[in-house]
């Protein structure tokens, strides 16, 4: 693991390219009420069920950090985009891409717009992706 002597996040690989620029965690939700109703359950799940993580509002994005940044999350005006990387490709009818990081790691996305979308099986992927540097 490295962590960035600016911005303290930490990553995987040394080194690791990165913006250290951080912006306001509201300024993600602006105009878009549903995707902050969606990443506040969401997250209150991640806590409950799998464990602790630190909210890291990025120029981009907003990244949950575990043990390791495993998740983005994308606020768009009607729903969250989701990403997290995995050690398996996934197939659902929800999933919108899985993209191959390596020979090991998949990027999955995921587009919510509704709570009950942030079901028991897609929690499951969160906890095995918060895990999987573990």
């Amino acid at each position: 693991m490295w962590t960035c002597n600016i911005c303290g996040r930490v990553f995987i690989k040394t080194k690791q390219p990165h913006s250290c620029k951080k912006v306001p965690f509201e300024s993600h939700f602006k105009n878009k009420e549903l995707a902050k109703e969606l990443f506040s359950i969401l997250f209150k799940r991640i806590e409950k069920n799998i464990g602790k993580c630190k909210i890291v509002s990025l120029p981009c994005c907003v990244h949950l950090f575990g043990t390791y940044d495993f998740l983005a999350v994308l606020p768009k005006k009607d729903s969250v985009e989701i990403r997290f990387a995995l050690d398996r490709q996934l197939t659902n009818p929800k999933l919108t891409a899985s993209i191959s990081m390596s020979s090991k790691i998949y990027k999955n996305c995921f587009r919510i717009s509704t709570k009950k979308e942030i079901d028991g099986e897609f929690i499951g992927w969160l906890k095995d992706s918060y895990h999987l540097k573990d």
